[in-house]
C-alpha cells in the first residue's frame, strides 16, 4: 500500500474553489447585514430630522396671519391658500409680532368708540408704541425708526376671525410679488396707544381686532427657487443637493415691495431677508388648507451610498 504525504494539485484547487465560494457568500451576507443596519439607522435619523422639520414649520405657521397665507409659483404667480386652482410649490405668509403681544406691548384690540375713521386714527388700550419699537429694533438689529420705514404693518382680523380682506382683488391685498398692499397698512403707534394709519390707502372697514405684522416667511425646495442667489450659495450646500433641500426664508416685507431672497421672479420686487436650512433629501413638499387648518407633508428619499438601496418616508403635520 502506497502512503501519501500530501495533496494533489486537483484537491488543492478544489479546496480553494470551495473556500472562495464560502468567502463570497460570507461577504454578501455581511454586506446585506451592514446595508440593513445602515438603512435602519438612516430611517431612524431621517424620521427624527423630518419630524423636527415639520414641527419647526408648524411653530412658525401657528403665528401666521390667516388670510395672508398664499401658495406661490414663480412661473404662474400666487393664490390664497384656500382658493388654489393649481399646484403651488412655495408657501408664504405674514407673521404676527407674537413675542411683543405675549410681552403685553400691545392689546390687539381697538376701542371702537374712541376711533376716528375719517382721520385714520385708532385707539388701542394697553398698547405702547415705544415698547414695540424697542422690541422690533432689537429683534432685527435695526437702528432707524420702524414706523417711518414701514417695518411694522397693521392687518385687521376681519370677519369670523379669519382675517378676510376687503380689497376688490386678493392680488392687491398684501403686496405679494409686486401687487398692491390695500389690506396691510403703514402705521405709527404712540406710547399712549394711539395708532395712526399713515398709509395712502384708507381701510374700507375698521374691525375691533387687529394683527401687527413685522415680517413674512416662505418655505420652498431648492428646485423651485433661484439657486444662484447669493443667500443660497453662501449656505455652502453642494450644488447637486440644493434641489432637494428645504429652505425657510424670513425677515422680508411684501408690503414694502420686498420678496424672499431667492425668488426666481424678481420683476417689480426687491429680494430681501435671510434663509435657513430646514431639511435635506426632500423630494416633495406639499400643503393645503382644510377646515381652516393647514396640512403640510414632506416626502424624504435618500439612496444609501455605494448601493442602489433607498430610504423613503413621509411626514405630515396639521397646523391649526
Amino acid at each position: 500500500m502506497v502512503r501519501r504525504n500530501g495533496y494533489t494539485l486537483l484537491e488543492l484547487v478544489f479546496v480553494v474553489v470551495i473556500i472562495s465560494f464560502l468567502s463570497v457568500a460570507t461577504y454578501k451576507a455581511l454586506q446585506m447585514i451592514m446595508v440593513r443596519s445602515y438603512k435602519a439607522k438612516e430611517t431612524a435619523r431621517l424620521s427624527l430630522e423630518s419630524q423636527v422639520a415639520v414641527d419647526v414649520i408648524a411653530s412658525y405657521l401657528k403665528n401666521r396671519i390667516p388670510y395672508t397665507t398664499i401658495g406661490y409659483d414663480p412661473n404662474s404667480g400666487y393664490e390664497y391658500i384656500g382658493e388654489l386652482t393649481s399646484n403651488k410649490p412655495i408657501l408664504e405668509w405674514y407673521a404676527r409680532s407674537i413675542e411683543a403681544l405675549k410681552a403685553q406691548m400691545y392689546s390687539q384690540f381697538i376701542d371702537m368708540e374712541d376711533t376716528n375713521k375719517s382721520s385714520k386714527v385708532l385707539y388701542s388700550p394697553n398698547t405702547n408704541g415705544n415698547e414695540i419699537a424697542k422690541y422690533v429694533k432689537k429683534k432685527y438689529n435695526y437702528n432707524a425708526d420702524i414706523y417711518t420705514n414701514k417695518i411694522v404693518n397693521l392687518v385687521f382680523v376681519g370677519s369670523f376671525e379669519r382675517g378676510a380682506g376687503e380689497s376688490n382683488t386678493y392680488n392687491d391685498a398684501f403686496g405679494w410679488h409686486g401687487g398692491l398692499s390695500k389690506d396691510s397698512f403703514d402705521i405709527s403707534i404712540h406710547f399712549s396707544g394711539k395708532i395712526t394709519i399713515t398709509d395712502s390707502d384708507t381701510p374700507k372697514f375698521i374691525y375691533e381686532k387687529f394683527f401687527l405684522a413685522d415680517g413674512a416667511y416662505a418655505i420652498a425646495r431648492g428646485a423651485d427657487i433661484d439657486k444662484t442667489a447669493s443667500c443660497i450659495t453662501s449656505t455652502g450646500i453642494d450644488g447637486s443637493k440644493i434641489d432637494n433641500t428645504l429652505f425657510l426664508f424670513y425677515n422680508y416685507r411684501p408690503w414694502k415691495g420686498e420678496t424672499f431672497c431667492a425668488d426666481a421672479n424678481t420683476t417689480g420686487v426687491t429680494p430681501s431677508g435671510g434663509v435657513g436650512i430646514l431639511l435635506q433629501d426632500v423630494q416633495g413638499f406639499r400643503f393645503e388648507l382644510l377646515d381652516h387648518t393647514i396640512r403640510i407633508a414632506l416626502d424624504i428619499n435618500k439612496t444609501i451610498k455605494g448601493t442602489d438601496v433607498g430610504v423613503h418616508l413621509s411626514k405630515m403635520k396639521v397646523v391649526f
